[in-house]
């Protein structure tokens, strides 16, 4: 079989895969970018390694650092099942661009920052709306719980019980639910957005608890859309791997001084880092020790921790 183009070998080899079970949602995106950027370029033929190099690289400055070498992982297998029709097709080796699955150094916002959004998020237009009332109350919500933001926008009125200070988070990322105590602060901030929403959120238990002027539920993307403008016109510097401070991080900076604060109250690290992985809703307590190793705010638990080992060994 010749390919006319690499648009039709992708869908082959999709289609194929699905065939097996496979749902290959994000992969499929990325093999359809990387078929666009070949029929591009008119390619024909055999895979080469310049080729694949080539988009795994592009838009380099503005991605992640790990998105090449991410890229070349999608790659390879599609490489592997091309070759059988091109024989001289070359697979490139794994790793040629570092690990595809390496975590990344957060941006840990500082407390004036989280005020500065905030701030910034209160003043969108149109003033007097609901609108910047819905994103203070979001933005505060996530830092100040440590949500995803799909986890807070999934939020119906009755997973928000404002009398006992407790929001329940249902079906998330490992479909696990849990309930988080929040802070009297945040119960008053939630209490304050709820009157506002008042005539416009419909009477309706599994309501969307963060809604727009039009009543409906607030857009993932729209979200993002309108914290990278706050964070950008913040002039923020970037501290962490990736290439501007992300909503997400707002979760690693509730993790960061959680542990901060436990550290400080002398409470045991590994015990509190049990209660952490609950309160995160992470599948693994692996995920949440990460903490400690990756971010360097912490590092110097680390250095506590081994010195205790060490000091407990030489007395043995």
């Amino acid at each position: 079989m010749k390919y006319k183009s690499m648009a039709t070998a992708v869908k082959d080899y999709l289609d194929t895969r699905r065939e097996l079970g496979f749902a290959l949602v994000a992969p499929s995106t990325e093999l359809m970018r990387f078929a666009r950027y070949a029929d591009a370029r008119g390619h024909l033929g055999p895979l080469n390694q310049d080729l694949i190099l080539g988009w795994a690289l592009e838009h380099v400055k503005q991605t992640s650092a790990v998105t090449p070498a991410r890229r070349l992982e999608v790659i390879r297998p599609f490489a592997a099942y091309y070759r059988q029709f091109e024989p001289s097709s070359e697979v490139p080796p794994l790793g040629i661009l570092g690990r595809g699955h390496r975590r990344l150094t957060p941006h840990i916002y500082t407390d004036e920052e989280i005020a500065q959004i905030l701030e910034l998020a209160g003043n969108l237009e149109p003033r007097g709306s609901l609108r910047p009332l819905t994103y203070v109350a979001l933005f505060g919500l996530i830092a100040a719980a440590g949500l995803r933001l799909s986890e807070a926008l999934g939020l119906t009125t009755q997973d928000v019980n404002l009398t006992t200070g407790i929001i329940t988070v249902r079906q998330t990322k490992f479909r696990k639910s849990r309930n988080l105590p929040i802070h009297h602060s945040v119960v008053r901030e939630l209490g304050s957005y709820s009157h506002a929403c008042i005539g416009l959120r419909r009477a309706d238990p599994t309501a969307p608890f963060f809604i727009t002027q039009a009543s409906s539920a607030v857009p993932v993307r729209t979200v993002d859309g309108v914290f990278r403008r706050i964070v950008t016109s913040m002039g923020c510097q970037v501290r962490g791997d990736h290439r501007a401070p992300r909503l997400h991080d707002l979760r690693h900076t509730f993790a960061v001084r959680r542990l901060q604060t436990w550290r400080e109250q002398h409470q045991c690290i590994d015990q509190a880092l049990f209660w952490l992985c609950t309160y995160l809703g992470h599948a693994k307590i692996s995920d949440t020790y990460w903490y400690l190793t990756g971010v360097p705010e912490l590092m110097d638990s680390i250095g506590a921790h081994l010195e205790h080992f060490v000091a407990g060994s030489a007395e043995l």
